[in-house]
């Protein structure tokens, strides 16, 4: 049975009441043929590390480091590990605060397995708030061509829902560490720019936490990162033109409206 590495990061921000369905959700997967790496992105609350630490299964792998160095390194970590062991042909990435659907593994897995084309492969989500209760269901697009020649106007994934061959990393691909986020987009053009090909599954195989501060949280910083990614893009998949260019605009003065203006266009107009 084809084996699966499982990624995940922890830091400050996180809770143990969303940690736990998060990880419980990995832990009861159909598909059983999985080691989950979890990395402790500097200090982290107490209640965070007992729980940790009481974490007594054979295929979870904890590792604690008491300075913040970001998403993408910690994810280069578990990266790096799974290369060298060598015994993984897919690696799965999952967030502290979100859930997956038992079955993901099983339908990733099948999926690349009748698909052998594919090399990176995510899914619909349901997006759900603080309490869990679902808000908005995002259907992702399925057809290659259709995903990349929309890479200035969507992202291709949601980056937690995504299950990668593990191949891809043998060849040296890795996140940028220098970046605080829009890391997985970089990766996507990166990809793209291989020849690598990427699908969706249209279930919602993962639930993805949208909370209060989601918005607030994208503020100047991400705007200017949002448009630096897709002049990237343009750069490495030639995908400049006119209607692109008019959309960076525009995503640019969304980005740094105020929260309200932004929860109102991330409903309405997706």
């Amino acid at each position: 049975m084809n084996k699966i590495a499982v990624a995940l990061s922890i830091y400050k921000s996180d809770t143990v009441e969303y940690l736990n369905q998060s990880i419980l959700s990995i832990i009861n997967q159909t598909y059983g043929n999985f080691d989950l790496y979890i990395k402790v992105d500097g200090e982290v609350p107490s209640d965070i590390c007992d729980f940790l630490d009481n974490l007594k299964y054979d295929n979870v792998f904890v590792d604690y480091d008491n300075e913040n160095k970001g998403l993408a390194f910690r994810l280069n970590q578990i990266i790096d590990i799974v290369v060298e062991k060598g015994c993984y042909q897919f690696l799965a990435r999952m967030d502290a605060d979100d859930i997956s659907d038992l079955n993901r593994f099983e339908e990733q897995v099948d999926f690349l397995l009748k698909n052998s084309n594919v090399d990176v492969i995510g899914s619909d989500v349901i997006e759900i708030d603080e309490n869990g209760t679902e808000v908005f269901y995002k259907k992702m697009d399925t057809d290659f061509d259709i995903i990349k020649n929309k890479i200035i106007k969507k992202c291709p994934f949601n980056h937690p829902s995504v299950m990668f061959r593990v191949d891809i990393f043998n060849e040296g691909e890795r996140y940028n560490q220098e970046l605080m986020n829009t890391q997985d987009y970089y990766l996507w053009v990166d990809l793209l720019s291989k020849g690598k090909v990427f699908s969706n599954i249209n279930k919602p195989l993962l639930k993805f936490r949208v909370n209060n501060s989601f918005h607030s949280r994208r503020g100047f910083k991400k705007a200017v990162n949002d448009v630096k990614s897709r002049f990237y893009a343009f750069k490495k998949l030639d995908v400049i033109n006119l209607t692109n260019i008019i959309h960076v605009i525009n995503l640019f003065i969304l980005r740094i409206s105020p929260p309200k203006v932004k929860k109102i266009a991330y409903k309405y107009f997706r």
